[in-house]
């Protein structure tokens, strides 16, 4: 595991541990990505969160006003307070996706990444999302992006899981049978 991933673990694991108990796990998920949303914005502010010759109190107070103005709770505006305070606003991304996963899997789901050559339809997402629930035994939600350099079919990844359906993917390993024999 690299430093970075396990440092915003730690994190991620003290929040979820603290909005467990308080019954707002699934809240503090949503007001996670508003504060995430907020950073990616403005470049300015990312700038002036990483910056060492700012007092550590500063960066606090300034991740807290921005938390407390994209929407997000308490936990979560001392969570980005503490972490912006540490000088490790970088790690927000790494944060935000192991609560959510904390979250996830909490509540008996899987979060499943979905490439298609065209765009599935309601009924066709309806029947993936049934297939990977079926075979992991997890309620799955299903994030979709359209990938053209697909010749047909889908490539759904959970977590290190990877469902190859695509065309490409039926034709390499035709290809593989045929080098074997």
């Amino acid at each position: 595991m690299k430093p970075r991933q396990g440092t915003a673990g730690r994190y991620a694991k003290a929040l979820f541990m603290i909005t467990r108990a308080a019954g707002t796990a699934e809240a503090a998920a949503g007001e996670l990505e508003l504060f995430e949303d907020a950073v990616r914005q403005s470049p300015d502010l990312v700038a002036v969160l990483q910056r060492p010759w700012v007092k550590p109190a500063e960066r606090r107070a300034v991740a807290a006003a921005v938390a407390e103005r994209a929407g997000c709770g308490r936990l979560v505006a001392d969570l980005v307070g503490l972490v912006a305070a540490r000088g490790r606003i970088d790690h927000l991304r790494e944060i935000g996706d192991a609560y959510r996963a904390l979250v996830d899997e909490a509540a008996g789901r899987v979060r499943a990444t979905v490439r298609t050559a065209i765009a599935l339809t309601g009924e066709e997402r309806r029947l993936l999302a049934g297939r990977i629930e079926r075979a992991l035994g997890k309620r799955a939600m299903l994030a979709e992006t359209v990938d053209t350099s697909l010749l047909g079919g889908f490539v759904a990844q959970v977590g290190s899981l990877i469902l190859d359906g695509s065309l490409d993917g039926q034709l390499q390993r035709m290809r593989e049978r045929l080098a074997r024999g």
